[in-house]
């Protein structure tokens, strides 16, 4: 078939070995938070290769709707990895040839630890049937070209000899031909508990491959995903929640810092003034909110909690820290008008029933994470082990 490309594409494989004794800086795939804009202000602050928020397959595949509204890019938008997931080969084969032309690579999801997803099949619950990724990697490896890249994030398999699975697993996914994997320090079952991150297993699985391995989990600050490197010998070190509290996580201008720098929100206020009506407020609220909530006096967090608008945060942050948009804001952020009459998505039954009932979780409503996170600065209690929901699919 014929494959356009909107642009050249990045040779991943390439990127781990130019990093070499160094690592790769990753940013996560979230749900709802590592959507454009916000790539572009961790490519600002460090972030070397950025991953889509996770899409659903079944979904992109079968409506315009959802390919318009949960993906976006743009020309400086890369290297950048799609992530999907997908519960058979068709899906995700599917999906990766509907987003060929924009990105540089096709992740699939088998992390997600969210009783939602393994009930469908989705995520960690891949992970009950290792033949069947295996098969997903080979599928979508015949299908594309050898130099785009295909890789997995997975988690360490629960049960008995939980890290001598995970390594056989990893390896048939470097032979069936991944790229690099993504592995997650915790069971499925012990989901984000801080205290469970098994970095000697980590370091076990990395001496395991031939491959890169970009490593997952705790990394909050640039001290942190340095550490993280020298543990585990890793090729690239991903941030989620961390970036969420400090886009400038991978600056190594900042390597203790946990909170975000005044520079960084001066740069969410410019892109989100360059982006216009691309970027919905409520995104643009989100994040301010993760990125400087610490910052904000408890009596003003309710006051800002309550804006609805991107001009009344605007002049919040004037008034309170002087902070504002730049005076030459006559610049707009560039989009790729994304199309894809190239590929018409085959269909069958179970797609043109999912059509007739389609109850798609949206992505722009608050997640259960960011709800809990509120709940957390107003009241000061709590929140040490964040439940991760609301970045990875639906609650």
């Amino acid at each position: 078939m014929h494959r356009p490309q909107q642009r050249p594409h990045h040779n991943i494989a390439e990127l781990f070995a130019e990093a070499r004794s160094d690592f790769v800086r990753v940013s996560a795939p979230m749900v709802r938070y590592s959507k454009l804009e916000f790539r572009r202000l961790v490519r600002l602050n460090g972030v070397q290769l950025a991953f889509t928020p996770m899409m659903i397959s079944d979904s992109i595949n079968n409506s315009e709707k959802a390919r318009q509204n949960e993906f976006s890019t743009g020309a400086d938008d890369q290297p950048l990895i799609a992530q999907f997931a997908a519960k058979d080969p068709t899906e995700f084969v599917t999906s990766a040839q509907l987003i060929y032309p924009y990105v540089d690579g096709i992740d699939l999801n088998c992390g997600c630890p969210q009783s939602w997803a393994m009930a469908k099949g989705y995520g960690c619950g891949m992970l009950r049937q290792p033949e069947l990724v295996r098969q997903v990697v080979q599928e979508v490896r015949r299908a594309l070209p050898a130099d785009f890249s295909v890789s997995v994030k997975m988690r360490l398999l629960g049960g008995e000899q939980s890290l001598e699975r995970t390594i056989d697993l990893a390896r048939q996914l470097e032979q069936a031909g991944v790229t690099f994997l993504t592995l997650h320090g915790r069971t499925p079952a012990q989901k984000h508990s801080k205290d469970t991150l098994d970095i000697p297993a980590m370091a076990e699985v990395r001496k395991s491959l031939q491959i890169p391995l970009i490593v997952n989990g705790n990394v909050e600050s640039y001290r942190d995903a340095c550490d993280m490197h020298d543990q585990t010998g890793a090729a690239g070190v991903m941030a989620a929640r961390g970036l969420l509290a400090n886009p400038a996580l991978f600056n190594s201008i900042y390597p203790d810092a946990k909170t975000t720098p005044l520079s960084c929100v001066q740069q969410w206020l410019d892109i989100a003034s360059a982006a216009g009506n691309n970027l919905l407020f409520q995104c643009f609220h989100h994040h301010l909110t993760f990125m400087w909530s610490a910052q904000i006096k408890r009596d003003l967090r309710v006051q800002f909690n309550s804006l609805g608008s991107k001009e009344q945060v605007v002049d919040f942050l004037k008034e309170h820290y002087n902070l504002e948009y730049s005076e030459d804001d006559s610049t707009s952020a560039d989009y790729t008008d994304c199309t894809y009459n190239h590929f018409t998505p085959p269909k069958h039954a179970r797609h043109i029933a999912a059509e007739s009932d389609e109850q798609a979780w949206s992505s722009n409503s608050d997640g259960k994470f960011f709800t809990e996170f509120r709940a957390h600065q107003l009241t000061g209690t709590g929140g040490e082990d964040l439940e991760l929901g609301g970045l990875f699919g639906e609650e």
